[in-house]
């Protein structure tokens, strides 16, 4: 092999190499972490949802209520706040909601096997706080004076 050949081929494989490390170190910007924020099992037992979130350039949340991925969330900004992200159950145990920074975004209604509707998601109820009998003090409301 010539020196203009075995050159050519030595910078050849430099160059693959760059191209590989540049494409992992993208890929591990790209490629997010994942967590498990909560797993929760409706009021009777028989379904079992759990909430993941996804932190990489953005953050989205995957819902998957019985093994079976349910909803993956549209992007939210990678910003240091607390989404306070999580999943309740309605008062039926029937469906069970997705809520983000205090917005409900998503239903799923296991039984059926499908999404809640817009409107059906607006109007699902929740345990009352009353009915859970909570035996410690609330704090006293505070007066603006």
């Amino acid at each position: 092999m010539s020196t203009a050949t075995k050159s050519l081929t030595i910078t050849s494989l430099l160059a693959i190499v760059v191209a590989l490390l540049i494409t992992l170190s993208l890929a591990g910007l790209y490629f997010s972490s994942v967590y498990r924020v909560m797993t929760k099992s409706s009021p009777d037992g028989s379904h079992v949802a759990k909430l993941y979130r996804y932190q990489g350039i953005d953050v989205n949340f995957n819902l998957i209520v019985d093994g079976t991925s349910v909803f993956y969330s549209p992007d939210f900004a990678p910003i240091d706040a607390d989404f306070r992200e999580h999943i309740a159950w309605d008062a039926s145990g029937q469906n069970v909601v997705l809520m983000v920074g205090g917005e409900r975004i998503f239903g799923y209604r296991p039984g059926d096997g499908r999404s809640l509707t817009e409107s059906e998601l607006l109007s699902v109820r929740f345990t009352p706080f009353d009915d859970l009998r909570f035996e410690g003090k609330l704090p006293s409301s505070v007066s603006e004076n």
